[in-house]
């Protein structure tokens, strides 16, 4: 069985912080789940934009408010408590939160650990989506 808290994974590979938000990867490629799970904090005030070329993310919200644009079609989608939504097609995207926004995402295929977004946004292959 795999067990660990958040407060557990400070400190270690499995907590990111970078461009105004804060990952902690509570289950990543060496736990052979096939997905990652995060629990994702973005900053108040952040405006990031990003795109997943790599890998599939779905998103739950668990807390505050903002919303999410598709840079594609411009479309916008209300971020608050209670809201899923996933990145079927790798859409690019643009965060802009009015308060601490906290989610839970999940990826495809998982994450190896301590990546960060890359100049385009997302993060680079790993071996199980290259």
């Amino acid at each position: 069985m795999i067990y660990h808290s958040a407060e557990d994974l400070k400190g270690t590979k499995r907590f990111v912080q970078a461009d105004g938000f804060v990952s902690i990867r509570l289950a990543l490629a060496e736990d052979n789940l096939g997905f990652t799970v995060t629990e994702a904090t973005g900053k108040t005030d952040i405006d990031l934009e990003i795109e997943h070329k790599n890998h599939i993310e779905a998103v739950y919200v668990l807390e505050g408010t903002g919303e999410v644009e598709i840079m594609e079609t411009g479309e916008t989608y209300k971020l608050y408590p209670g809201v899923f939504y996933a990145f079927d097609k790798h859409e690019r995207h643009r965060y802009r939160l009015d308060t601490e926004v906290k989610a839970i995402a999940i990826f495809n295929p998982p994450l190896v650990g301590d990546e960060i977004n890359d100049e385009t946004g997302g993060y680079a292959a790993t071996p199980e989506s290259a």
